[in-house]
């Protein structure tokens, strides 16, 4: 009797999960771009301004949304990057994006390879949660090589979600004055300042804690790195469709994984079980969504048909 009211509940569990997916992707039928969120003191963005952002746990979401105002259009990269055409002109186009081992994501760069871009004021904003270090000057130099001149660079402290290192319970009580952050570089890109965020520091000891650090964390794979706990996961599919590279599969009882991964965590994240986990995790009860995005707003910006 336990066993089948057990059985029960999980088959319950897996049933809304899908749903709720299944709602969230048929809803807005996977439309590369979102409209904007209105701002409550009623500032629009200048022109025509596009932003192009990748996300996992809503960071830089949140950051893409203030950015925008209400002539500001949204473009997720994950789902953007899929056009054939990737030729964009606007007065102004922004880029956000969070740093990973102080550079982009690989999906990131892969979109500024592939895309051409033309504008008056070109801004990007980097997200980080702890040391910021040189990702800014990076992100100049390898967009120059590209052909893309950055007018605005600047870097933003946010909470850290990387699960191996920090503590997410402890990482939201840490005051980082994020709306006070925001809201200046709100308005130094609504000025159309020009400035990019040096980084001055950079003894040979840095520079090689850096390149080793880029080398060791691209490229990877999720079957290396993810665990599975196959008697806590539902098949309800929210790793799937918050997973940007399309990595997992559904069986009748659980999910599957693999290939190439960007390493954001947003699966891990996501999960409602907890039932994926990392090798080592300084607080594996403990996970991170950004309190102005919804689980939905992610699934909509990451999932791969």
């Amino acid at each position: 009797m336990e066993q089948k009211e057990s059985m029960s509940r999980r088959d319950a569990l897996k049933t809304m999960g899908a749903i709720v997916t299944t709602a969230a992707l048929s809803t807005t039928g996977l439309s590369a771009f979102a409209a904007p969120a209105k701002k409550e003191d009623g500032r629009t963005a200048p022109g025509n301004r596009l932003i192009f952002y990748f996300t996992a746990t809503g960071n830089s979401l949140y950051v893409a949304r203030e950015l925008a105002g209400e002539g500001g259009r949204l473009f997720s990269i994950p789902q953007i990057i899929k056009e054939e055409r990737l030729d964009f002109e606007a007065d102004e186009i922004g880029f956000v994006f969070p740093d990973y081992a102080a550079s982009a994501p690989l999906m990131v760069r892969e979109f500024v390879n592939k895309a051409h871009f033309k504008a008056k004021y070109i801004f990007s904003v980097i997200t980080f949660g702890n040391f910021a270090a040189n990702v800014a000057d990076w992100w100049d130099e390898f967009c120059k090589a590209k052909g893309l001149e950055n007018q605005y660079i600047n870097t933003l402290l946010m909470v850290d979600n990387y699960l191996p290192v920090f503590d997410m319970n402890e990482q939201v009580k840490i005051d980082k004055k994020i709306p006070d952050n925001l809201a200046a570089i709100v308005d130094d890109i609504h000025g159309h300042k020009q400035f990019i965020a040096h980084f001055e520091q950079m003894d040979e000891r840095m520079q090689g804690f850096l390149k080793r650090l880029q080398e060791n964390h691209f490229p990877m794979e999720a079957e290396r790195l993810l665990r599975l706990n196959t008697e806590t996961c539902i098949a309800c599919g929210t790793c799937a469709a918050v997973c940007p590279h399309g990595n997992f599969r559904m069986t009748d009882t659980h999910a599957e994984f693999s290939g190439s991964c960007e390493y954001c965590l947003a699966c891990v994240h996501a999960c409602p079980q907890k039932a994926l986990t990392l090798e080592r995790e300084r607080n594996p009860q403990a996970r991170f969504r950004n309190e102005n995005v919804s689980l939905r707003d992610i699934k909509e910006a990451n999932h791969q048909k």
